[in-house]
């Protein structure tokens, strides 16, 4: 699902009852939860729950505390107050705006450009209770363009969120999220199957999970139970026959963390995955994965911390004939902070995902970026990014791409914000047949917010 600025406030909000640890590629858009390669930069400067000081300052008190990014500090003079309302906060946003891609479909002969709208919404409710949690997100996008109205689309998500304390350091948690995305024509898997316009997707997901400690150490399990049914489409007169990519997964993770000393810890994490395909003429595209990993959070002095796993991966196909897809298996994040103006994210993760194309069924994905966001002015905020994904298809060969981005939000007050970004994609290798091309992306936005 696409999560876009006007969320973050609420995922700040309800961030201490998260369903469970993310794994450090939710920083890394996967690519079951595909999304254009263009996006307003996620800027948005989240509020930690509490409303701004009426007092107006030019550095509150927690502005330079412990690990505060450029990104996740307060400013009291510009976040938005939201609405409190019997034990609830209320955040909305709307977005608006324009942009322009000079490559619409960049494995076509010739290149189209085209001009476009897109316009953003979103809504949350998240509760202030100083015990339990409850939250409720929605949000929807939409981009239009002026002259090929065929690669318009239309994504929307809902979710429920709750957590349940038990103790002082233990707690159920419980989150619930219906998805309608879709495939962008620029990701490879669309251009392989020879289709050049969006795919859209359905996909629900339910997510149990839980902490228990015990002194040093914590054991959170979860297990999550997704659904991915892609629609039929009707291209040139013909149908097409997305729907045999319709799989269900079940996922089960235990994370332990044992804690040296505050700031420090040693992690050991284990995953099984089963993947099951809908039409019965795939089943032996079916699938059992385990995966086990080990690693460390790691705080130096408040200026550096760092979150590393790696370990080992291995997926098993129902096909006695197909090989096992296995390797080396990691992820992880670190973050600097030079000075309190500026913030450095590195993170870099390799997984295996599924792949829609008849001749694959899955590939390795190894996926890194360095991000960095500069504070100009206390309502001017500069972002630099840089990105690379390897794929290894085992049955047609490999495919690289870059990306580099640059954006800026200026804070105009509390309610109103303009974003402006500009990036740049670059297809690096690809197999035989398949087209190196370069595009160019730009958009300006507007947002206005409770």
């Amino acid at each position: 699902m696409r999560l876009k600025n006007g969320t973050l406030r609420a995922a700040k909000a309800i961030r201490p009852w998260a369903l469970m640890s993310l794994p450090a590629m939710a920083l890394l858009a996967p690519p079951a939860q595909a999304q254009e390669v263009l996006q307003p930069l996620q800027l948005d400067l989240p509020s930690a729950g509490q409303g701004p000081s009426q007092t107006p300052q030019s550095i509150s008190p927690t502005a330079t505390a412990r690990n505060v990014t450029v990104l996740t500090r307060q400013r009291p003079d510009y976040d938005p107050v939201g609405v409190r309302l019997g034990g609830f906060r209320y955040d909305a946003a709307l977005e608006a705006g324009m942009g322009y891609d000079d490559n619409l479909q960049p494995n076509s002969p010739q290149d189209r450009s085209d001009g476009y709208f897109s316009q953003g919404v979103n809504v949350s409710a998240a509760s202030t209770w100083s015990r339990h949690a409850l939250g409720l997100t929605a949000s929807q996008e939409t981009r239009q363009h002026l002259r090929y109205n065929d690669l318009n689309w239309l994504d929307y998500g809902v979710g429920l969120s709750g957590r349940y304390d038990i103790g002082r350091a233990s707690s159920l948690n419980a989150s619930y999220r219906r998805v309608h995305s879709h495939l962008s024509v620029n990701n490879f898997e669309l251009q392989s199957d020879g289709q050049n316009r969006p795919i859209p997707y359905d996909s629900d997901i339910l997510q149990l999970g839980g902490t228990v400690a015990f002194n040093r150490l914590s054991i959170s399990p979860s297990v999550s139970y997704t659904t991915l049914r892609y629609e039929e489409e009707t291209i040139n007169g013909q149908r097409t026959n997305n729907s045999q990519s319709d799989y269900d997964s079940m996922l089960g993770e235990v994370e332990a963390e044992y804690s040296l000393v505050p700031g420090r810890s040693l992690l050991a994490l284990v995953r099984l995955q089963d993947i099951s395909y809908q039409d019965p003429g795939q089943s032996r595209r079916d699938s059992s994965t385990w995966e086990v990993q080990g690693g460390f959070n790691y705080d130096l002095t408040g200026l550096w911390q760092a979150r590393i796993l790696v370990g080992y991966r291995s997926r098993d196909y129902e096909d006695p004939g197909r090989k096992p897809l296995e390797g080396v298996a990691f992820e992880g994040q670190l973050t600097y902070l030079p000075t309190q103006l500026t913030t450095v994210t590195v993170a870099a993760a390799r997984t295996i995902e599924e792949s829609i194309r008849e001749n694959s069924v899955s590939y390795t994905r190894t996926a890194a970026r360095l991000a960095v966001d500069h504070e100009l002015l206390r309502n001017v905020i500069l972002s630099g990014e840089l990105r690379a994904e390897h794929r290894e298809y085992p049955e047609r060969g490999n495919v690289t791409d870059g990306i580099g981005l640059i954006g800026a939000r200026y804070l105009i007050n509390r309610n109103l914000s303009l974003v402006a970004n500009y990036q740049h994609t670059e297809r690096l290798s690809a197999p035989e047949g398949f087209r190196e091309y370069g595009i160019n992306q730009v958009q300006v936005r507007l947002r206005l917010a409770l």
